[in-house]
């Protein structure tokens, strides 16, 4: 038993001896790099960012370290050092280092060094590969309509995408010009992962030719960034829009009104909504049909109306039609009508709707009437 107790006892003196006897340069060879993280992963030239390098120290004893530095690489610009002095890394332990540096280069992937020096025991470098894409996110038109009008509401939509291999963050899309108005006024994105792209739509409302600005902001890390593209809204007729044509138009008289009734027809490309046809000045609404709705009228399609007025000492009133597109824009038109040799009843006369010929034979069957009754009054005091 003795025996085993100093065999085991010699045994132990030998590892401790081992041990003891690494030195400091095998000692800080255990120290390795982990891992290096660059925010953000691609640059674009200008951009500033961080890099973080770890280390760790597989030793079983702690490996003293003078100082950390990163050197700048090319046109990879190392802006802060701020590990000048250090003290030691402990046994099993891991350490991160960070440091800012700034692209002044364009595309390209660059290695600035990164050089952990021990105390007395030489160095450890590593090369950090920073990535550097002079592509911008890309804006482009998506839809906008075949021609603007002033006053008119037109949807535009514009699509962002992001070309990159690294993501985009908080990206937001705001339509500006002279003299237009846009709901919404701004739109908001998100991330653009790399390759990905989003579409936002916006209403516009010019009130005169100008220029459409989409200008797109986003953030590549801690780096505020701008594009933009530029949209010349220039007005010309919308050749697909609706045009309603009024056809079939018949003026009577009744009970001390005019009343009108035709057809409205929708001989446009697109659809007429809230369609309603009534009379303007000097024509006079009255009920029973003061307005007529004709609701919506797509393409070629078509509806009767029947409308009733007054008017006096005229021998045409206006026929008033208003309707509104798709995106809600109101339209106005105006047809002519004549009531001339149609004669309208005065005020407060009754049944002056009746015809001319009926109103002679009321007064022929009165006459014959009225002889009748002479003769045979005559024939009685005759007799």
């Amino acid at each position: 038993m003795r025996e085993v107790f100093f065999t085991g006892a010699f045994l132990l003196l030998l590892l401790a001896g081992a041990a003891a006897a690494a030195t400091p340069e095998e000692d800080a060879a255990q120290v390795m790099v982990t891992g290096a993280v660059i925010d953000p992963a691609v640059l674009m030239p200008g951009d500033v960012a961080t890099v973080t390098v770890t280390v760790k120290n597989t030793a079983q004893v702690s490996v003293p370290v003078r100082s950390a530095k990163m050197y700048t690489e090319g046109n990879i610009l190392v802006l802060d050092n701020p590990y000048q002095t250090f003290g030691a890394i402990g046994a099993g332990n891991e350490a991160s280092f960070t440091f800012t540096v700034q692209a002044d280069a364009g595309s390209g992937t660059y290695y600035p060094r990164f050089v952990l020096d021990f105390t007395n025991a030489g160095s450890l470098r590593y090369a950090v590969p920073v990535k550097v894409e002079a592509v911008e996110p890309r804006v482009s038109v998506a839809d906008i309509p075949d021609a603007f009008t002033a006053g008119k509401k037109d949807i535009v939509r514009v699509t962002v995408s992001n070309p990159r291999s690294g993501e985009v963050n908080g990206v937001s899309v705001m339509p500006s010009g002279e003299g237009l108005v846009s709901v919404p006024t701004s739109a908001f994105i998100g991330a653009l992962a790399p390759d990905g792209s989003a579409e936002v739509a916006f209403n516009i409302t010019p009130e005169s030719e100008t220029t459409l600005t989409m200008t797109v902001t986003y953030r590549n890390g801690r780096n505020q960034r701008t594009t933009e593209v530029s949209i010349p809204i220039v007005f010309s007729e919308d050749k697909k829009s609706a045009r309603i044509v009024v056809s079939g138009v018949d003026v009577t008289t009744e009970n001390g009104s005019y009343r009108v009734s035709g057809d409205v027809t929708n001989a446009g490309l697109e659809v007429a909504k809230a369609v309603v046809v009534t009379v303007g000045s000097p024509g006079v609404p009255v009920d029973p049909n003061r307005v007529y709705p004709v609701a919506s009228l797509d393409p070629d399609d078509l509806s009767n109306f029947e409308l009733t007025f007054r008017a006096e000492n005229v021998t045409e009133v206006p026929l008033v039609i208003e309707y509104r597109d798709t995106n809600g824009n109101l339209y106005t038109t105006r047809t002519n009508i004549s009531v001339e040799g149609t004669a309208l009843p005065g005020e407060g006369e009754e049944g002056g709707s009746l015809p001319l010929t009926v109103v002679l034979l009321i007064v022929a069957a009165l006459a014959v009437v009225g002889a009748v009754i002479f003769f045979s009054w005559r024939r009685a005091k005759g007799g």
